[in-house]
């Protein structure tokens, strides 16, 4: 007998398959739509993503969003897999070492079930990752801040397959990614961090709450004022919307075209993916497309905030980005979201299935399922002989065609039967269950090459240091040289460290003899955003400086760290704050390719125990520290930029003032916290127990009177063990050092 279930053909208008009209000039890329739960995949596949990225119920960048338990994980897994799409698990935060094994929990079986891939902030992790799940491809995370081909290489090490830049790229910046031969993923649509993503501490400074650990709380959303201006929402991006740039993207080779939105609902993922898919597939079939208004209507009624702009790909900022009026969602449709609803979302897909059954009395009873190209056969016990009336083939057929729970559909159920043969319910249901269960693990295998000696302690627990006695030594930053004479003259001070493009434009030999005149060490500093398109100056300067007797070399990112590697050897290289370093594996992973790491800022006092290796640590002592690195400009957003060199300041909701600091050669702002740390009471403490080999007092804001006068107190706290340090209560923050991030 022959049963067949058109249902879900009416329900989900499946997309053409744009492979076969492709152009052999144009790759098809891959459309991925986030999931912040379970119905979020279901939708995703439906509507025509080829893959789709989502989040456990801890490690992820949307720590609020739903998210998704273990049997939710494994069943967005089979659906996906049932259709030939992928799943990522974004695993894109800071992690500390008692949260490594978690992650090894939870990673275990969706390994061995397929997971295509993870999505990765933490260098530690990464090279875990490796270890344990070696077919797992890994993926850098926007929260990584690459910006840079050389960013995106140096990663090649740690075994990372994709990068996702930061959004601020332009197009030609990302195309200079795919020359170089990397698999490049980007954002297309959504939502969008004023902040390089990842070079973000102002949610984390102001209340705890660390984006860097997926829990940023949006104080970029507030309103801000600047020298007295009126209230406007200077920090808040409008949504990014690149449906009219589509075309130019797929010409550019990107491989992945990523849909921001975990924390959003089912519908928005579901609506917002056959959209971008529509247009995707005409471009490949024909060369060309025209945006619907019907279809961009469509976007707006499903999630919009405020206002949408097309990014930063054909501009580098501007004030039109930027909703400073209103930052609120836009009202959603019921009506949209219902029709979304039902085409994409009231019933899941299934993989068609045909079952053949042989049960005679005496007979082990046999059932033969296929599906694709698998094919599965399993016997039970004999059939008993009927006592009173033989089951007919309906009956059979009745009992061995329900799925539900499965990923399959019955569409065809043939039963060959002596009509002599009865056999109970429960033993026809076991071997329908086995019988799929066997063709599910045929069709999709479980990887076997799960590594469980390897485990998060592997890398550093046989180079931990149990030797303290260090000699520490006190090292300043500065962003100018108005001061440096008078800091070399203090006995206190081990040496200096200085912008790059400020030694490269001083006469650097008079410089570097200055410094070294005075015995003191010279150290230069790489930008803190080192984009694709200012590399080859930066490189270009850096050789340069190479030629001159340099101690060392500041590296903020891994940017910096790809660029500055083949000029200076690791000895000279030193890892700057925004290399983030949260636990004992990214310890070790940074000390194997540079003479120090700095401690980060977001440790609490009782977390700098973890330090495996104090030699090779550093440790900020003073400074205003950065919150905000962004690529549109405060400044030309309130004002008008006039690229005059300064400081300026802007004023939250509660009247806290952050100092603003242009940087004109590479047109990027960095936002400082409104008061500056000072770890001035906790400074013996950390010297009596060889905590660092260097502290640090970093300069940016600062006029000259201050920083000599903070200077020369540290300065005299480093030598005689106290001083009277010129601050009073509430001029200075502690940080993290007494509560640690969230």
């Amino acid at each position: 007998m022959k049963k067949t279930d058109d249902n879900i053909e009416q329900k989900i208008t499946r997309q053409p398959d744009p492979t076969a009209a492709l152009s052999i000039t144009k790759k098809k890329p891959e459309l991925l739509a986030p999931a912040g739960e379970l119905a979020g995949v279901i939708g995703a596949i439906n509507a025509g993503a080829d893959a789709v990225y989502l989040g456990a119920e801890a490690f992820s960048a949307r720590a609020y969003a739903k998210n998704l338990n273990a049997a939710e994980l494994s069943e967005a897994l089979s659906y996906a897999h049932a259709f030939g799409r992928k799943v990522y698990l974004a695993c894109n935060i800071l992690l500390r070492d008692n949260e490594m094994a978690q992650v090894a929990d939870i990673l275990d079986p969706l390994y061995e079930q397929g997971l295509d891939g993870i999505i990765v902030q933490d260098l530690g992790l990464l090279a875990f990752l490796h270890e344990r799940y070696p077919s797992l491809p890994l993926h850098a995370s926007t929260q990584m801040s690459v910006l840079s081909a050389d960013g995106a290489i140096w990663l090649e090490r740690l075994h990372v397959s994709r990068v996702v830049p930061g959004r601020e790229l332009s197009y030609e910046e990302l195309k200079a990614f795919k020359a170089r031969g990397i698999e490049v993923e980007c954002f297309i649509h959504g939502a969008m961090c004023y902040s390089y993503s990842g070079r973000c501490l102002l949610s984390s400074f102001a209340g705890g709450r660390s984006g860097n650990r997926g829990r940023c709380a949006g104080p970029c959303r507030q309103q801000y004022r600047m020298d007295g201006g009126k209230p406007q929402y200077a920090l808040s991006l409008k949504d990014m919307w690149s449906l009219h740039e589509i075309g130019a993207l797929i010409d550019a080779g990107i491989d992945s075209f990523k849909i921001e939105g975990r924390m959003k609902a089912p519908e928005y993922t579901a609506g917002v993916t056959a959209v971008y898919r529509k247009y995707i597939d005409l471009y490949l079939q024909n060369g060309s497309y025209q945006v619907s208004p019907k279809d961009e209507k469509k976007l707006e009624d499903l999630y919009l905030r405020s206002g949408k702009q097309e990014g930063y790909l054909r501009q580098h900022n501007g004030k039109n980005m930027v909703s400073l009026s209103n930052p609120a969602y836009g009202k959603v449709s019921e009506e949209e979201k219902q029709k979304v609803f039902q085409k994409y979302l009231a019933e899941k897909q299934t993989v068609p299935v045909k079952m053949q059954a042989r049960v005679y009395a005496g007979e082990p009873v046999q059932i033969k399922v296929s599906a694709n190209d698998g094919v599965v056969t399993v016997k039970g016990a004999p059939a008993e002989a009927a006592q009173n009336k033989a089951m007919t083939e309906e009956q059979f057929a009745a009992k061995l065609s329900k799925t539900g729970g499965t990923i399959f559909s019955l569409t065809e159920c043939n039963v060959d039967t002596d009509q002599n043969a009865f056999v109970p319910v429960g033993q026809l249901n076991e071997l329908r269950r086995n019988a799929l269960a066997q063709l599910q693990e045929k069709l999709y295998p479980k990887r076997t090459d799960l590594q469980t000696a390897q485990t998060p302690e592997s890398l550093w627990q046989n180079n931990i240091s149990t030797d303290t006695q260090i000699t520490p030594v006190l090292r300043v930053g500065l962003k100018n040289t108005d001061t440096l004479n008078e800091l070399l003259q203090m006995n206190a001070v081990e040496g200096v460290i200085l912008d790059l493009d400020v030694f490269a434009e001083s006469d650097s030999k008079v410089l570097t003899d200055q410094v070294h005149r005075f015995g003191k060490q010279l150290y230069l500093r790489l930008p803190e955003i080192l984009r694709q398109k200012d590399s080859d100056r930066i490189k270009t300067r850096l050789k340069t400086a190479a030629n001159y007797a340099i101690d060392g070399v500041y590296v903020n990112g891994i940017d910096a760290l790809g660029a500055a590697e083949g000029l200076f050897t690791k000895e000279k290289l030193h890892g700057d704050t925004g290399l983030y370093v949260f636990n004992r594996n990214t310890q070790q992973i940074l000390s194997d390719y540079a003479e120090h790491f700095t401690i980060s800022s977001e440790w609490s006092g009782k977390e700098y125990r973890n330090i495996t290796d104090p030699e090779k640590a550093e440790c900020v002592i003073y400074g205003y520290q950065p919150v905000m690195y962004s690529a549109n400009c405060v400044l030309n957003t309130l004002k008008g930029c006039d690229r005059k060199a300064g400081v300026y300041t802007i004023r939250d909701e509660k009247g806290h003032s952050f100092p603003i600091l242009p940087n004109h050669r590479y047109c990027y702002n960095v936002m400082y916290n409104c008061l500056p740390l000072s770890l001035h009471a906790e400074l013996p403490a950390l010297r009596s127990r060889g905590q660092a080999a260097v502290y640090r007092l970093e300069f940016t804001v600062e006029e000259k009177k201050e920083v000599l006068r903070v200077a020369g107190a540290f300065a005299d706290l480093w030598e005689n063990g106290s001083a009277n340090l010129p601050f009073a209560n509430g001029q200075t923050t502690r940080g993290h050092w007494a509560r640690g991030a969230e």
